[in-house]
């Protein structure tokens, strides 16, 4: 199924009452409804591509351009932009004619089209936006907050957002002061403030600053620079043989013996996946106790709240964090839509189609589809016969 590349998205809860769907002059279809009707699967034969429901709203392509439609297949925005985020919080980043804006869904421009790249609202209605390779941020009116003379921006976490000069990593408020100057070296994975604690790189070497740009826990070898999650990080050292792990605190205490029997992957959700020496993946909780032994192939946290995706024998499935029982046993093939239950659904793939199943491993909708992408209010975009389209939780679709 086509994908879109699209590296924008939109946060912002201040403008829910602003730009929201209530009262809108357009009639648009009960965001509510979640069976496939008649006329939703005769509207999808017009376009190219579909995408899932947002607000209401669904994306769609028809000729390389972009427009909306509601759950009955209305078009409400005609496919006429170039680019197009899924609609959220009653706005959508577009572009046209080479330029990006920010329109709602009366197609009213919000914020004129004069961006290269409109990427991140938050939820203080700022964006970062780029025009003519330099970055500053906008707010929702299309007014310079932050000036346009940074080469990158990154989002904003708990109050602060990197910048980069000339290479070099710093970090500004929501005002645009900048609170720790631009040099250093890196910034780990792009990962801004978490725990009140960065991870920031300078002449080789890995240090955590606070927010008020103080180093908090020095550079030194072994630091991994990984943000702080339920209070831990990860530290290595090499013991003559090889690299050796542990963890810290955020005072930069070692809270465990260093080990060289497993290898430590960053917190996630209160959980960290761990590797042996062998190769095999487990679980431990913020207590350093296992949770699920070492012994799948892979295993993936983060992506959903309850469970983990775990791999044997080359299949997939799903187990709970907190205990390790397995709900969905390891029998599946599985890409990066299914990694995680939407609506109680995730699509999986057995013997070349796709279906869905719950968490109990019930087949919901039988494996009928070349294609299949996670729920969305409601519906999953499928594609058969090479023609992408709806199936509700039902088991009805847009195929007919």
């Amino acid at each position: 199924m086509k994908k879109l590349s699209l590296s924008y998205y939109v946060l912002i809860p201040s403008m829910v009452m602003i730009f929201g769907l209530t009262g809108c002059k357009k009639k648009i279809a009960d965001i509510t409804i979640d069976k496939v009707t008649q006329e939703l699967s005769e509207s999808v034969k017009k376009y190219d591509e579909v995408y899932g429901f947002h607000e209401g709203l669904s994306k769609v392509c028809k000729n390389d351009k972009y427009g909306f439609i509601d759950k009955l297949g209305v078009e409400i925005i005609p496919c006429r932009y170039e680019n197009a985020s899924d609609f959220q919080y009653g706005v959508s980043i577009v572009k046209l004619d080479g330029k990006v804006g920010v329109i709602d869904v009366e197609e009213d421009q919000i914020v004129p089209f004069v961006y290269d790249e409109i990427r991140t609202f938050n939820e203080d209605s700022l964006a970062s936006a780029s025009v003519n390779g330099k970055v500053g941020v906008i707010n929702v009116k299309g007014e310079t907050v932050i000036p346009f003379e940074y080469d990158e921006i990154g989002r904003f976490n708990e109050g602060f957002a990197y910048v980069i000069i000339n290479d070099k990593y710093g970090f500004i408020n929501k005002t645009g002061d900048l609170i720790i100057p631009c040099i250093y070296d890196d910034l780990y994975n792009g990962r801004g403030f978490s725990e009140g604690l960065v991870g920031v790189k300078k002449n080789g070497e890995w240090g955590y600053l606070d927010t008020n740009g103080n180093v908090a826990i020095p550079f030194k070898h072994g630091l991994s620079g990984a943000p702080f999650s339920s209070g831990l990080s990860t530290i290595t050292k090499y013991n003559g043989e090889r690299f050796v792990g542990a963890f810290i605190n955020t005072n930069g205490d070692l809270v465990c013996d260093y080990t060289a029997k497993f290898d430590f992957y960053s917190f996630r959700d209160g959980y960290c996946v761990v590797q042996d020496e062998i190769g095999y993946q487990g679980l431990i909780n913020s207590r350093l106790e296992f949770t699920i032994p070492c012994q799948y192939q892979f295993i993936a946290n983060g992506f959903d709240d309850e469970y983990v995706l775990i791999r044997d024998n080359n299949k997939y499935g799903f187990a709970r964090k907190s205990t390790g029982e397995i709900v969905v046993p390891c029998m599946y093939e599985i890409d990066s839509e299914g990694w995680t239950f939407r609506d109680g659904l995730v699509p999986v793939k057995k013997n070349g189609k796709y279906g869905f199943i719950n968490e109990d491993n019930d087949v919901i909708i039988p494996f009928n589809y070349d294609e299949a992408d996670g729920f969305s209010e409601g519906f999953a975009v499928v594609n058969k016969y090479g023609k992408c389209g709806f199936v509700d939780r039902y088991g009805n679709d847009t195929f007919y």
